[in-house]
């Protein structure tokens, strides 16, 4: 049997989420494993929050980053991904939440099916199931962007905990 493999995306649509202090855009930094050494081992992010403040497990904007907790689960599949600690810290309510910047191989596993739109964005997303392997988590650079992928087995595990603010998007496999 095929395996199945997902997008993992952070989804926007969630009330309340954490708000950073030092980051007004919504663009996205995207660090890779040559660029590891340039990472601090631990950093500080200042944030915004209030007893309604939603903390997702997933957030791919300033940085792709993930939950302590979400770090747990994704031990459990895959060990060639490199994390840095980042400690969401709001001064005026005394908190800190753990969350590990994530750094994970860059895989070239799309299949000559892939579809772009015209401005060259990805449009379809097609896996060669043999370039992907026995890859459990990984990026897809497709275009002009990365794409964080699972597989069935940790889209299951997450689905099976209680993590907020993550999409699926299942991705096709030839």
């Amino acid at each position: 049997m095929m395996k199945k493999y997902f997008l993992l995306k952070e989804d926007y649509n969630v009330e309340n989420r954490v708000k950073f202090k030092d980051f007004t855009t919504s663009k996205k930094a995207t660090f890779l494993k040559e660029d590891v050494e340039i990472l601090r081992d631990m950093a500080d992010m200042y944030i915004d929050s209030d007893e309604n403040t939603i903390f997702p497990a997933l957030i791919e904007s300033p940085v792709l980053m993930i939950s302590e907790e979400l770090y747990d689960l994704f031990n459990l599949y895959e060990e060639n991904i490199t994390y840095k600690i980042v400690v969401f810290s709001d001064i005026k309510r005394e908190i800190q939440k753990v969350y590990r910047l994530m750094v994970p191989e860059v895989i070239d596993g799309l299949s000559e099916k892939t579809t772009y739109t015209k401005s060259n964005w990805l449009e379809n997303m097609v896996l060669d199931k043999n370039k992907v392997g026995d890859n459990n988590i990984f990026r897809i650079k497709a275009a002009l962007d990365y794409y964080l992928v699972v597989s069935l087995d940790v889209a299951e595990a997450i689905l099976k905990r209680d993590f907020q603010g993550i999409i699926f998007k299942e991705v096709e496999v030839v």
